[in-house]
């Protein structure tokens, strides 16, 4: 069998002549410019990765820098980041348009990681969970104490609806329950640990202005709170909730986002993220947005052929 395809092979070579050769050559030629193409766009996305990370690693202007043939630039304004590869006198590359990425707008957001359990929160795409970010907002401290409402002390206590108020509440103090409580536009702030939500509450955060306030605030970076409703118990947050250690989500509804040094899914959470949009803008309590350098992702991209 192999003789037989050789003599085929060989009356064909030998009846089409310079043709078949004419022909094999710019396949060839076509086969190497395809190649060349791929190489070239490979190029330019890895080296859009590199503009990019260096963008969110340091200042903007990191990202206006050139290499050999090919170039970055970064427009802070528009927030366009433009990669372009010059060969001979052709011009490939790519547009990217960029948008920040702050904590407030993930339905759970962490510095370090989350424990997801095989658990699903349920949130909006635009509002999917983000970990490993690398820092958490500053609490600005003097603003929740300038604007306090009430100031507890107490520790080993059972706060009920009688011992809060609406506005912020600021506890100094460690081991407490916060128990059968509804308050509407309200802040709870703990300095301390083991602080517990039990049985029934309800706390929805204000808004002023058009900016949220958090709904719950946990300075103490040793804090470890559980959200459990109970058996026969609701259990509500309308609102953010702010923590600069740790936080569990076992029942209850939440509208998020969840801020926190790193967070564990006890069990799959609805969040109310699609019908309360308005806790998802930046929360008041933590300075201006214009004091972070925030990290940059990919909105939208077009190439440039």
């Amino acid at each position: 069998m192999y003789i037989v395809a050789i003599m085929i092979t060989a009356v064909i070579f030998s009846a089409t002549g310079l043709g078949v050769l004419n022909l094999a050559t710019i396949v060839n030629l076509d086969t190497q410019a395809a190649v060349q193409t791929v190489q070239d766009q490979v190029e330019v996305e890895s080296f859009a990765n590199v503009a990019l990370w260096r963008v969110n690693v340091g200042g903007d202007s990191l990202g206006n820098f050139t290499v050999g043939d090919i170039s970055a630039t970064y427009d802070s304004t528009t927030m366009k980041l433009s990669i372009m590869k010059t060969i001979d006198d052709e011009t490939i590359g790519l547009i990217l348009d960029l948008e920040e990425d702050s904590h407030f707008k993930r339905g759970i957001a962490t510095k370090y990681w989350i424990d997801y359990n095989n658990r699903d929160p349920h949130v909006e795409p635009i509002h999917q969970l983000r970990d490993d970010i690398g820092f958490l907002p500053s609490i600005d401290w003097q603003y929740f104490v300038d604007n306090a409402d009430a100031v507890h002390y107490t520790w080993f206590k059972d706060y009920e609806q009688d011992d809060l108020v609406e506005g912020i509440n600021i506890f100094y103090c460690d081991y407490i329950d916060i128990e059968d409580v509804y308050l509407e536009n309200t802040t709870l702030v703990f300095t301390g640990v083991n602080a517990e939500l039990k049985d029934d509450v309800y706390i929805s955060a204000p808004i002023i202005g058009g900016s949220p306030l958090p709904a719950i605030v946990l300075t103490n970076p040793y804090s470890d709170i559980h959200f459990d409703q109970g058996r026969d118990h609701d259990l509500r947050i309308e609102g953010a909730i702010f923590s600069n250690g740790h936080v569990r989500l076992h029942e209850g509804t939440f509208t998020g986002p969840v801020v926190s040094r790193t967070a564990r899914m006890c069990e799959d959470i609805d969040m109310l993220d699609d019908q309360y949009p308005e806790y998802y803008e930046w929360n008041l309590g933590f300075g201006l947005y214009e004091d972070y350098d925030w990290p940059k992702q990919i909105q939208e991209w077009a190439r440039i052929d």
